[in-house]
């Protein structure tokens, strides 16, 4: 009895195949594996929430002067805020310049 190709061997053999492309343009295994992240819808799933996360830390400063903090207690908040947003930013950097390193065929 024969069998239909289901739909997720042809996204596994897209990827696959960009992996070899990857290779061929002399990209570094860690760029290849995060590439290979960001194409996997979990990781556009992550990055929407890694956005909203961003965006409710921006609110973080407003609220705080709404509350009637201190300015002592404001401007500490701002910058921690400020650190976790950079933090959390280059986590998506760190996928986001992988992926362009192997479209664009660079080697770190």
């Amino acid at each position: 009895m024969k069998q239909a190709l289901r739909p997720e061997f042809f996204s596994n053999l897209k990827t696959i195949v960009e992996d070899q492309k990857a290779k061929a343009k002399g990209v570094s295994t860690e760029e290849q594996l995060l590439f290979s992240l960001s194409n996997h819808a979990g990781w556009r799933i992550l990055n929407e929430y890694i956005d909203n996360i961003i965006r409710d830390l921006d609110k973080g400063t407003a609220t705080a002067m709404a509350q009637g903090l201190p300015f002592e207690e404001i401007g500490r908040n701002a910058v921690v805020i400020d650190l976790a947003k950079g933090v959390i930013k280059n986590i998506q950097d760190k996928v986001n310049d992988a992926r362009e390193a192997v479209e664009n065929g660079e080697n770190k």
